[in-house]
C-alpha cells in the first residue's frame, strides 16, 4: 500500500486512517507523495527528529497543504513563522498560560464542568466538548459572556474542513465578523485595560492589529477546537472501552494524569503541520532536498509501535507518560496552551468519574471528516 494521491483530503470520514499510517510506518522512512510536493513522515522519530529542528525544517514557508506556493499579504500566525520571530511572539503571550494562572483557571473551570453536568449531557460534542473549551478561552481572552455562543460559528468557519455545510461566502463573512470583532475588542481593552488575553496583546504598539487579530484567532482556534476533539474523541474511547473507565474511577488518583495523556495520544486532532528544509538533509532513509516539504503525520506517530510498544493501538489510561505523545507538536512550536489543555480535561474526568460508574454508547458517533484537525461531530453517550 502507497500513499494515495488524494491524501489527506479523503481519508477522514471515519477518524484516523490507521490503515494508511500503518503503511507509512512500515516503509521505514519519509515517503514520497504521488501528487503533492512533499514528503509523509509518519514515525515517532522522524516526526519528532524534525519538529525538534526549525534550522534544518522551518514553518515560515506554509504549515498546511493548501499554503503551498502561497504568498502572505498578512502577517502570518505565529505557527508560521520561525526564530528569532517566533521567539518573539511566543514571549509576548507566554505569560497568560504560566503555571500560577493555570491554577487560578482551575476553579472557574471546575464550576463550568459542573454546570455542565448538572445540565444531563446526552452529547459528548454537544453538551461537553463543545462547550467546555469555549467557555475557557473565552475567559482567558476576556469575551463577555453574552458574545460566547459567535466564537463557535468563527472558530468552525476558521477551521478547514471543520464546517462543511459553509460555502465559501458563509465561511469568508464569518471570517472578516471575528476579524472585526477582535480589533474592536482590542481598540476597548487598550483604553481600559483588564486582567485578561486581549489586554495583555493589545497593550503597547508591540502588535499590529493585523498582527493581533491573527494572534487572538490562533488562540481561539487552538484553544477550542483541538481540546473539543480530544474531550469528545476521550470519552468515546471510555464508552468504547468500559474497563479503562472502571480502572479510572478504582485508581484515579493514581491514573488521572496517564488518562489524559492517553486521550491525546489516542484522539491526537491535529492530523499534520508541514515543514519546509532549509538545507540538504537526511531525515530516516530518505534524503530530502533544501526546500522539500515534509509532512509531519501527528496521528501516526502517536500510534508507532517503535515509541508505544507493540500494543500501541490499545486505547490504555496505564500506559506510561513517556515518551510524551506529540498531540501538541514538539520543539519550538510545542503548544502555548498544553497545561490548559490537559487542566480542563483531568478536570471533566474528575468530576465525571466521581458522579458515573458508566459511560455507554447512545448512537453511533459521526466524525467531522476534516484532514486538518480531526474529531467528532456527534457521539450520543448515557452517563449512570
Amino acid at each position: 500500500m502507497t500513499v494515495p494521491a488524494d491524501f489527506p483530503d479523503a481519508h477522514f470520514a471515519d477518524g484516523h486512517p490507521h490503515a494508511l499510517y500503518e503503511a507509512v510506518r512500515a516503509h521505514g522512512s519519509p515517503v514520497r507523495h504521488p501528487a503533492l510536493p512533499l514528503w509523509v513522515v509518519g514515525t515517532y522519530a522522524e516526526a519528532h527528529a524534525a519538529a525538534a529542528d526549525p534550522a534544518a525544517f522551518r514553518s515560515g514557508d506554509g504549515i498546511l497543504i493548501p499554503e503551498i506556493g502561497h504568498a502572505y499579504d498578512a502577517p502570518p500566525t505565529i505557527m508560521h513563522t520561525d526564530p528569532p520571530d517566533h521567539t518573539r511572539y511566543r514571549r509576548l503571550v507566554a505569560p497568560a498560560f504560566r503555571p500560577r494562572t493555570m491554577r487560578a483557571l482551575e476553579g472557574p473551570v471546575r464550576d463550568r464542568v459542573r454546570a455542565l453536568l448538572a445540565a444531563g449531557p446526552a452529547d459528548a460534542v454537544g453538551d461537553l466538548a463543545v462547550p467546555l473549551p469555549l467557555q475557557v478561552i473565552c475567559l482567558l481572552l476576556g469575551v463577555p459572556e453574552d458574545d460566547w455562543p459567535r466564537f463557535h460559528a468563527w472558530s468552525e468557519a476558521i477551521v478547514p474542513g471543520a464546517a462543511p455545510g459553509l460555502d465559501d461566502a458563509g465561511r469568508d463573512r464569518l471570517r472578516v465578523e471575528c476579524g472585526t470583532y477582535l480589533v474592536r475588542t482590542a481598540h476597548e481593552r487598550r483604553a481600559a485595560p483588564r486582567d485578561d488575553v486581549i489586554s495583555l496583546l493589545a497593550g503597547g504598539d508591540r502588535l499590529t492589529d493585523l498582527e493581533l487579530v491573527m494572534f487572538l484567532i490562533q488562540l481561539l482556534v487552538a484553544g477550542n477546537e483541538t481540546t473539543r476533539h480530544a474531550i469528545s474523541g476521550g470519552l468515546l474511547a471510555f464508552a468504547e472501552h468500559p474497563g479503562q473507565w472502571a480502572a479510572l474511577r478504582a485508581r484515579s488518583g493514581e491514573l488521572l494524569d496517564t488518562a489524559v495523556a492517553e486521550i491525546l495520544r489516542w484522539t491526537s486532532p491535529v492530523v499534520y503541520f508541514l515543514r519546509t528544509a532549509t538545507r540538504p538533509v537526511t531525515l530516516g532513509g530518505a534524503r530530502i532536498a533544501a526546500g522539500e516539504k515534509v509532512m509531519l503525520l501527528y496521528g501516526s506517530a502517536n500510534f508507532d509501535p517503535l515509541a508505544y510498544g507493540p500494543d500501541a493501538a490499545r486505547f490504555d489510561i496505564a500506559r506510561p507518560a513517556e515518551p510524551a505523545g506529540m498531540a501538541f507538536g514538539f520543539g519550538p512550536h510545542f503548544c502555548l496552551g498544553a497545561a490548559l489543555a490537559r487542566l480542563e480535561i483531568r478536570v471533566l474526568l474528575e468530576e465525571m468519574a466521581a458522579r458515573y460508574e458508566r459511560i455507554e454508547k447512545a448512537g453511533e458517533a459521526v466524525h467531522n471528516g476534516s484532514p486538518v484537525v480531526t474529531g467528532l461531530r456527534r457521539a450520543p453517550l448515557t452517563f449512570s
